[in-house]
C-alpha cells in the first residue's frame, strides 16, 4: 500500500517537477518565437516592412509585391544550430546542441500590366517558426520543498518540427505612391517533443525509493487559415513607410501523447506505469500589428530600415483547454504583450556591385512565469550580417548569418541558449 502511494506521488511529481525543470513543457511552443524568412531580410535584422521588394513580401508586407516588375522565382534554405548549456547551482555545465537544414521559403511573384502604377500576384511557402532544439540536464536537484529534492537528475528534452504558411496574395498601386496588398494564409506544421528523465537517489535522501524514470512524448499536427493586409507608402523618393496587420488565426491542433514511469526501490522491486491518448483543440492567436520605415541615402546606395511589431499574447485562447489543469485565463496570467524590434542597414559597394548588410533583432519572450520560483529572461537578442549580389541583372544570391543569445531560469536551474542561423536565398527574375 505504501509503495502504491509512492507511485501515485511520483506520477504527480513527474507532472510538476519535470515541468518546472523542462520549461519547454510549460510554454506553448506555437506562440511567439519568430524564426525569420529570406536571407536579404534577415541580414538586415528582419527590418523589411518599409522595403518588401522581393517574394518574401508575401509574408512580411504583401503591399510591396506591386514594386516587382518582372516575374520572380524565389527559393531559400536555412540552417539552424541551437546550443544549450544547463546547470544547477554549483554543478558542472551540461552542454548539448541540435542542428537542422530546412526549406525556408519558395514561391513566385507574377506582375500584371495595368494602366497606371503596377499590380502583382504571388504564391508560395514561408516557414515562420522552427522547433529544432534540445536541452540536457545533469546534476543534483537543489529543491528542498519536494519529496525528491537531492536526487541526481539526468534529463534530455528534444524538440523537432516547425510551422510554415502557404499563401496566395495580390498587391496593387492605388495611387502613384501608395500600394496595398493582402494574402490568404494556410498555416501548416508539426512538432514532436520527447522528454526522457531519470532521477537517482545517490545521496540516500529517500528512505525507500532508489530511482525513477519518466518518459513523455507529445506529437502534434497544426493547421489553420488566416490572412494579412499591408500598405506601403513612398512618402518621398527616399523614404518608405510600411504598415501590416496579421489577422487572428484559429490554429487547430491534433495531438497524440504517451507517458510512462518506472519506479525502482531499494529492495530491487520495480513498478511501471504508462498512459497514452489523443486530443484535438484550437489555439486562437491574436492580431499582430507592425509598422516600418526605410530611408535611402547616398544616391540610394545606403538603406537604413527599422520595424516594430506589436502582439498582445494575453488575448490568445485555448478552445477547449488541452488539459484539466490549464485555467481559462492561462494566457492572461502567464503571457505578456510584446514589441518586436528589427533594425537593419544595407550598403552597396560600387566597385564590386555587392550589397553588405548588418542588423539587430530583438524578439521578446511572451512567456512570463509558471510558478513563483520560475523566471525567464525577457528577450532574445540577435546580431545579423549578410551579403548579396546580382548577376547579369537577373540572378540574385543572398546569404545571411544570425547569432542569438538568451537565458531561462527555474529554482536553481539555469539554461543558457545560443543560436546560429544561416540563410541562403536565390531569386531569378525575367
Amino acid at each position: 500500500m505504501k509503495r502504491a502511494v509512492y507511485t501515485t506521488l511520483i506520477c504527480l511529481f513527474a507532472a510538476a517537477f519535470f515541468v518546472s525543470v523542462g520549461m519547454t513543457q510549460v510554454e506553448e511552443m506555437a506562440i511567439g518565437s519568430t524564426f525569420g524568412v529570406g536571407a536579404r531580410t534577415m541580414g538586415m535584422g528582419g527590418a523589411t516592412l518599409g522595403l518588401a521588394d522581393d517574394f518574401t513580401a508575401l509574408y512580411w508586407n504583401p503591399a510591396g509585391m506591386a514594386q516587382i516588375q518582372k516575374f520572380e522565382f524565389f527559393s531559400s534554405f536555412s540552417h539552424n544550430r541551437a546550443n544549450a548549456d544547463s546547470y544547477f547551482a554549483h554543478d558542472e555545465i551540461t552542454g548539448t546542441s541540435r542542428s537542422q537544414l530546412r526549406p525556408n521559403a519558395i514561391g513566385f511573384v507574377y506582375p500584371l500590366e495595368t494602366r497606371q502604377g503596377g499590380m502583382a500576384v504571388g504564391f508560395g511557402y514561408n516557414r515562420q517558426q522552427n522547433f529544432d532544439y534540445q536541452t540536457a540536464i545533469q546534476g543534483i536537484d537543489p529543491g528542498s520543498d519536494t519529496d525528491f529534492g537531492g536526487f541526481a537528475v539526468d534529463e534530455t528534452n528534444i524538440n523537432r518540427g516547425g510551422i510554415g504558411i502557404w499563401s496566395f496574395g495580390a498587391s496593387v498601386y492605388v495611387s502613384k505612391r501608395v500600394s496595398v496588398g493582402g494574402s490568404l494564409d494556410f498555416w501548416q506544421g508539426n512538432s514532436l517533443n520527447e522528454l526522457d528523465s531519470e532521477a537517482t537517489d545517490i545521496l540516500n535522501v529517500h528512505s525507500d525509493l532508489s530511482r525513477f524514470r519518466y518518459d513523455d512524448e507529445i506529437d502534434r499536427e497544426y493547421s489553420g487559415i488566416g490572412g494579412r493586409i499591408g500598405l506601403l507608402a513612398h512618402l518621398t523618393d527616399n523614404i518608405n513607410l510600411g504598415v501590416t496587420l496579421v489577422a487572428p488565426v484559429e490554429l487547430g491542433v491534433d495531438e497524440l501523447w504517451y507517458q510512462s514511469t518506472v519506479d525502482v526501490y531499494d529492495d530491487g522491486e520495480k513498478l511501471t506505469d504508462s498512459e497514452s491518448g489523443g486530443q484535438a483543440f484550437d489555439i486562437e492567436r491574436p492580431f499582430e500589428v507592425g509598422t516600418g520605415i526605410a530611408v535611402k541615402l547616398l544616391n540610394k546606395q545606403l538603406i537604413l530600415a527599422g520595424d516594430v511589431q506589436l502582439t498582445d499574447w494575453t488575448q490568445t485562447r485555448y478552445d477547449p483547454a488541452p488539459a484539466d489543469d490549464i485555467p481559462k485565463n492561462n494566457f492572461e496570467e502567464y503571457y505578456a504583450t510584446t514589441l518586436q524590434v528589427r533594425l537593419g542597414a544595407e550598403y552597396q559597394i560600387p566597385v564590386i556591385d555587392t550589397h553588405v548588410r548588418f542588423g539587430y533583432f530583438l524578439d521578446p519572450i511572451p512567456f512570463t512565469y509558471v510558478l513563483d520560483d520560475v523566471r525567464a529572461e525577457d528577450v532574445r537578442t540577435f546580431l545579423t550580417a549578410g551579403v548579396g549580389k546580382i548577376f547579369e541583372g537577373s540572378l540574385k544570391l543572398d546569404v545571411a548569418y544570425m547569432l542569438g543569445t538568451w537565458e531561462q531560469h527555474t529554482d536553481g536551474l539555469t539554461v543558457e541558449r545560443l543560436s546560429h542561423r544561416v540563410f541562403a536565398s536565390a531569386a531569378y527574375r525575367f
